[in-house]
């Protein structure tokens, strides 16, 4: 819609059941997008170098007329002329928009290469691509493709199609904060209530497969099948426990615990050695700075759990993953009768309580309440 664009053409404008534009016909490229809550923006846009340019100027009344006229002329010149921060910043293709964000220093080393695997697998096509020239409509069709049909050769897959959506709408939401972008276009997938929910995993080894699984394993002194005993045993993530050093090994208000600094919620897990955990260790005994070290490669840690896993699972005939030990020691903790806020503190789970913020776990006496606790989760 077109129309002379005056205060009293502002003044009179109401929202519809989604929201419109109205260009202004006294200067080409000026005009006011009217969102469904009533708000007006001013807008201004202008064709350059082959290619739609436009730029969200200010909201009404905030900003008068005049002043969006003239910010609006500004942009169009500036665009032109090619000096516009604006105008570099809408040729950003998605593969220098991921380094950027990736680069903050926010992310942790092991998600950026998670995020950079799923990126440049599932959105190899797209690397080169302005970010601005991505549509709502590519967004849908890349999640449907990933999900139904796979991608480069890859099988169909729902948890994928989430992940790289989710990355997807992080990047696009860095590109709109920076004015590179006026919407992202993954929200498509909200509006249109795709379910892009991530299904919450329940697998677990029932106590009785624990024990089967501990007698049959008992001779052995693979480094990650002991790695599996001492999940059991304390609950830690995959990570946390193969990148175990043996300087973690410290003694803290006179107890020996494990101490893990790099975790999740960034507060530093000690873990109380128990006589079961103390087992582990000592068979675990080697030469060299790692609790479990790679049998492949000197002076690293064991990475790849999935051959012992698979040969564990055949073993007791149930299929396991090392998150699922998480769980199996959860749930065995709520089993033999420790409390909910125990078992949270066990895992290291984040909490959001503000007195438990200022509890410091690491006491001697909160210390000797964990041990206590770990020594009951048996099987």
């Amino acid at each position: 819609m077109s129309t002379a664009i005056t205060t009293r053409t502002l003044n009179k404008l109401k929202p519809a059941g989604q929201p419109y534009f109205l260009r202004d016909t006294t200067l080409n490229g000026f005009g006011v997008k009217v969102n469904t809550s009533g708000k007006i923006s001013f807008v201004s846009e202008v064709w350059h170098g082959g290619r739609s340019y436009r730029k969200t100027l200010g909201s009404y009344p905030i900003l008068q007329l005049q002043q969006a006229r003239n910010d609006a002329l500004a942009f169009m010149s500036s665009v032109r002329s090619g000096d516009s921060q604006r105008s570099k910043s809408a040729q950003m293709v998605l593969e220098k928009l991921f380094k950027q964000y990736t680069a903050s220093g926010r992310l942790k080393p092991r998600t950026v290469q998670d995020y950079q695997e799923a990126v440049f697998f599932y959105l190899s096509d797209w690397l080169k691509k302005p970010v601005s020239s991505i549509t709502k409509q590519m967004v849908e069709k890349k999640f449907y493709q990933i999900r139904d049909k796979g991608i480069n050769g890859g099988k169909p897959t729902y948890s994928q199609a989430t992940k790289v959506m989710r990355i997807l709408s992080a990047l696009m939401n860095y590109a709109k904060a920076d004015e590179m972008i006026e919407s992202n276009p993954v929200e498509v997938l909200k509006l249109k209530r795709i379910d892009r929910s991530i299904k919450k995993r329940e697998n677990y080894l029932p106590a009785h497969k624990v024990r089967e699984l501990l007698k049959i394993t008992a001779p052995e002194s693979h480094p990650m099948t002991l790695a599996v005993h001492l999940m059991l045993y304390s609950g830690l993530r995959k990570n946390e426990a193969l990148r175990l050093k043996w300087s973690d090994l410290e003694h803290v208000e006179g107890l020996q615990c494990l101490v893990i600094r790099d975790t999740k919620n960034h507060r530093p897990h000690y873990v109380p050695v128990t006589e079961e955990i103390q087992k582990v260790l000592q068979r675990a005994a080697n030469q060299t700075q790692y609790i479990f070290p790679s049998p492949l490669q000197s002076d690293t840690y064991i990475k790849d759990e999935r051959p012992t896993l698979k040969r564990l699972s055949k073993l007791i005939n149930m299929e396991f993953k090392c998150h699922d030990l998480r769980r199996t020691f959860a749930t065995r903790a709520s089993e033999v009768g420790i409390d909910y806020l125990t078992v949270k503190r066990m895992l290291n789970h984040r909490s959001n309580d503000i007195t438990a913020q200022y509890i410091q776990w690491n006491s001697r006496q909160n210390l000797l309440v964990l041990k206590d606790a770990l020594e009951q989760v048996a099987y």
